[in-house]
């Protein structure tokens, strides 16, 4: 299982965290197809927080979360990253961009034949 911290900026502008607890690599597909495709389709905060609440721990971040997604809602990006956690300071950085992963598996689901 792979764990992700989720720093989101809702429609309205409001800024939120979240936790996906279970396949959250792209390439394991779950959260592209389950959460991310349906959640930059919508446009309504509520629904986006309905949404969110099904699939991650609301107001909560996880010190062993593998990944990072930063999710804007108003642009329509994301961007991804490895997520790091330093316990001597208590605080959580981006590690390096992988954004090309969750890309590369845009295009494969893009292009599969259905």
């Amino acid at each position: 299982m792979t764990r992700s911290n989720l720093y989101i900026t809702l429609t309205n502008g409001e800024a939120i965290i979240c936790v996906a607890d279970s396949s959250s690599a792209p390439e394991q597909g779950y959260i592209v197809e389950s959460l991310l495709l349906p959640l930059l389709s919508l446009s309504n905060t509520e629904a986006e927080l309905a949404l969110l609440g099904e699939h991650c721990a609301m107001n909560e971040l996880r010190t062993n979360a593998t990944y990072r997604y930063e999710i804007n809602l108003q642009t329509k990006g994301v961007a991804f990253f490895e997520e790091r956690y330093f316990y001597k300071t208590d605080i959580f950085r981006k590690g390096e961009n992988l954004t090309q992963r969750y890309t590369d598996y845009l295009l494969t689901i893009e292009n599969k034949p259905l």
